[in-house]
């Protein structure tokens, strides 16, 4: 309105030089959104509540402005019905992905107080109250695989040289063997030093070796907070053929990127040792090495160097192993692949058949090697199936 007075024009309303507010209207495909909570342990407590919670969910009647009706409901599902909802399944990342408001405590009295300063911005002796913003709520990540345009949340790594002991040359690891035995040592010296590298008992077993600390393995989405422990066969640039093992990757959680540069300088300069037998020598890998940037760079088509570790057996049937291949995708948190390929023989030059690579004793499920192309493209490293946490399943950018 100033701009249009000091043009001169005073003859137009006041309505007409109003500033448009920002509208962001959403559309949703489908009937409903589904907010799942998992129960931790069991329903029988949340079935307990189920009516004052199907009555709490019944009481949401608007949306948005309050011109948007909807209708709430609550229920306790089982895990299968819902991976049966359809539509884009958005779950919470540390890094990456969309970032959201969502309540912590104070969020109700804040929102409370903003609603009665709403109330009171016209008040009666004249004049107009600014209603101050909202400012009590967290900020959450949120990342789907399937939603177009929405970044996945990147792993941080720390990259090594392997050197002899006495760093005069190159180490070299077999192929078949090297996997297994280097994913081995570097997990035996961090946990056989873990206070030397900052960690405490706790971190040692989850963090380190993935167990909880009764033992057992950690599951679900807790097992993606823990370290990735990665050998890279070398892949001949002039050649395009798969050889000796004679790099590293420690790789850590989405969101980790201080401590995975924390430990990085820890362990440049540390041996690898075998009963007592030293083995190789870390030195920092610079991340412009050809090799490495075909395990980390951004390609919608990668294909295996070493085989993936199925979770379970097909027992030939095809499509039950196709199954069992697109899981291991999920469990990883990478999208659904648009093309999937699995055979006992490589996709690449130099690669071994899949069952003569040696993998530790608890690792039974069928193995294979894998060629997939994503519907959009993905950054590395990429590592799936049972094996992923030790070198099983790597990935490298294919044309």
């Amino acid at each position: 309105m100033a701009a249009g007075l000091k043009r001169g024009n005073f003859q137009s309303s006041i309505a007409e030089h109003r500033t448009d507010k920002d509208v962001r209207p959403t559309h949703l495909s489908g009937e409903a959104v589904h907010y799942l909570y998992p129960l931790v342990d069991g329903d029988g407590e949340a079935r307990a509540h189920l009516e004052v919670l199907k009555a709490a969910a019944r009481s949401v009647t608007h949306l948005g402005w309050g011109i948007d009706m909807v209708a709430a409901d609550a229920d306790v599902i089982s895990e299968e019905d819902a991976a049966k909802l359809p539509g884009h399944r958005w779950r919470v990342v540390p890094a990456g992905g969309v970032p959201l408001r969502v309540p912590k405590v104070g969020t109700l009295d804040d929102l409370i107080r903003k609603h009665e300063n709403f109330l009171g911005r016209l008040p009666e002796g004249g004049g107009f109250k600014p209603v101050p913003p909202l400012s009590c709520f967290d900020t959450v990540q949120y990342y789907s695989d399937t939603a177009p345009g929405c970044v996945a949340p990147a792993r941080p790594f720390a990259a090594f040289s392997l050197l002899t002991p006495d760093a005069e040359q190159t180490a070299a690891f077999d192929k078949l063997t090297g996997t297994r035995d280097v994913a081995g040592l570097i997990r035996h010296l961090l946990d056989s030093e873990y206070e030397r590298f900052d960690f405490d008992a706790d971190t040692r077993g989850t963090y380190v070796n993935g167990h909880n600390a009764d033992g057992t393995p950690v599951r679900g989405a807790a097992a993606d907070r823990r370290l990735m422990f990665l050998p890279l066969p070398t892949i001949n640039h002039a050649l395009g053929r798969v050889e000796a093992i004679r790099r590293l990757l420690v790789v850590g959680p989405a969101g980790d990127t201080a401590r995975i540069e924390d430990l990085g300088r820890r362990l440049c300069g540390e041996v690898l040792e075998h009963i007592g037998t030293p083995r190789a020598l870390l030195t920092v890998l610079p991340k412009s090495d050809w090799v490495l940037r075909q395990y980390t760079d951004e390609s919608d088509v990668w294909s295996t160097v070493t085989p993936a570790v199925f979770p379970g057996h097909h027992k030939g049937d095809l499509d039950e192993g196709d199954r069992l291949a697109r899981l291991m995708f999920a469990h990883a948190g990478l999208p659904d692949p648009a093309e999937l390929w699995w055979r006992p023989v490589g996709f690449r030059a130099g690669v071994e058949l899949a069952n003569r690579y040696t993998r530790p004793d608890n690792m039974n499920g069928s193995i294979y090697h894998l060629r997939v192309r994503f519907p959009r493209k993905v950054r590395g490293p990429l590592a799936v199936g049972a094996g992923r946490y030790c070198g099983f399943g790597l990935l490298a950018v294919d044309s």
